[in-house]
């Protein structure tokens, strides 16, 4: 049977196919609501800056199991274009932020999209280096994860600053840019669970059972990670509840005072924190890749929730066209993946950094 697969000659066109697609959604006019975009902007940043951000730690550590799932993660690095595209797509909807009717000094429109889009695009290109070197088994992979790892913590933390948390301005929140980027390689590591999970039975068969164990490193990650997540999630809520102030308080009671968002509270500390934590409890478990990978997208379902419980009393949002524009990013993703081989440079490859 036939598949569809991009090669580096289609690959642009296809992005310009995704990027129109989007765009059509969200100004066709096909329903009111201005949020689907900045949601899905905002959680796919996080999820593909993230698997490669995992990708860099675990070339930085020396993890065994990126050994088995390098091609499959790193397929994602292309992807990262797709952020900036997106960012200039939502020009049109910077009019949701409170502080675009009163600019200032920091957050003011054209200052807003120059420092986001450098970011972003500096996040690119260290991730391609940082990608295509450690493709090839360069030895100067890690100077390039350090690298690109610093551009991804920055990224994530403006991301949490510019694009979430100012549109409550003038809530603020210090811990808000440590706990984006924690969760966004936490976003990363479930991507790498449900590849684990997909990664076909013919590839394992090949293998030693010594050479496909360390596959089994990714539940024990989620599992630290769920505690890590939990632990970010009640420092945050302590120092809120214990401060008491009014300024600060608001933030969350806005979001619990009615259904959905009670309900999107519960669905995500659910998924994010105790389903992981119980699942990937006992031994067994964690060597499980149906455990894992389900506990992987219950993860990224969760993740999902908690960006709506954030963005939605704000940007209120079509469900339908939300869903489409995911759905759509998810199959660019699986299509990105499964053309990894026409899109990835080999080990032998040559190619200019």
């Amino acid at each position: 049977m036939t598949t569809v697969t991009m090669s580096r000659g289609t690959f642009p066109f296809y992005l310009l196919v995704l990027v129109v697609a989007l765009a059509f959604f969200e100004y066709g006019g096909l329903v009111a609501g201005e949020g689907a975009l900045l949601l899905t902007l905002v959680f796919w940043t996080a999820l593909l800056q993230g698997v490669i951000a995992a990708a860099a730690v675990a070339d930085l550590v020396g993890a065994r199991w990126i050994t088995l799932l390098r091609r499959q993660i790193l397929a994602a690095y292309p992807l990262l274009l797709v952020s900036p595209l997106l960012l200039i797509l939502l020009v049109p909807r910077l009019d949701l932020y409170p502080w675009a009717a009163t600019p200032g000094q920091w957050l003011n429109a054209p200052f807003f999209l120059l420092r986001n889009l450098a970011l972003l695009l500096a996040v690119y290109g260290t991730g391609r280096l940082y990608a295509r070197r450690s493709l090839r088994g360069d030895p100067r992979t890690p100077a390039s994860a350090v690298i690109y790892l610093f551009a991804f913590v920055t990224s994530q933390t403006l991301v949490a600053f510019d694009w979430v948390m100012s549109l409550e301005y003038p809530w603020i929140s210090t811990l808000f840019g440590a706990y984006f980027f924690v969760e966004a390689l936490y976003a990363g590591l479930a991507l790498a669970g449900i590849l684990c999970f997909l990664l076909p039975l013919r590839q394992r068969e090949g293998l030693a059972a010594a050479e496909v164990r360390p596959l089994r490193d990714i539940g024990l990650l989620l599992f630290g990670f769920s505690v890590l997540w939990g632990g970010l999630f009640f420092a945050q809520y302590l120092l809120l509840w214990y401060g008491n102030l009014p300024e600060e308080v608001q933030f969350i009671a806005r979001r619990l005072e009615s259904f959905p968002l009670r309900a999107l509270s519960v669905f995500f500390l659910t998924a994010n924190f105790l389903a992981p934590f119980l699942g990937l409890l006992g031994r067994r478990a964690k060597r499980s890749d149906r455990v894992v990978g389900a506990v992987a997208a219950l993860v990224l379902t969760g993740l999902f929730a908690e960006r709506l419980f954030f963005i939605l009393p704000v940007a209120p949002m079509p469900v339908g066209i939300l869903l489409v524009e995911n759905i759509l990013f998810f199959a660019f993703w699986l299509l990105t993946v499964h053309s990894r081989e026409q899109l990835l440079p080999t080990a032998t490859e040559r190619s200019i950094d």
